[in-house]
């Protein structure tokens, strides 16, 4: 795994270690890092923040996706947490570090 790669993983499970605290719930991360050619056998987009290491999609038992999302964005808000990409599916969140706001 690339250096970068690395340093992206870290700031992520730091992102994600603050809205566990937040949540007050454990989070069970489905999707995390994906080289390149597992990414392209799922059918993940050719640019997709996983193959960065800047993406988690997880699941927060217990708890809505969309209530985990509406609590992401107010972290992101607060500061507390980088901007980055949101999306509440229905069983899970994608979140990211991208650096600016994505949502889809």
């Amino acid at each position: 795994m690339p250096d970068q790669v690395l340093n992206h993983l870290h700031s992520l499970a730091m992102a994600l270690q603050i809205i566990r605290n937040e949540l007050k719930a454990p989070i069970t991360i489905t999707s995390g890092y994906r080289s390149p050619e597992h990414n392209s056998r799922i059918g993940g987009a050719q640019n997709s923040m996983h193959i960065q290491g800047k993406a988690a999609d997880f699941k927060v038992y217990g708890k809505n996706p969309r209530a985990v999302a509406a609590i992401i964005e107010r972290l992101i808000s607060e500061g507390k947490i980088p901007q980055g990409g949101l999306k509440a599916y229905r069983s899970w969140v994608h979140y990211d570090i991208r650096g600016v706001r994505a949502r889809w």
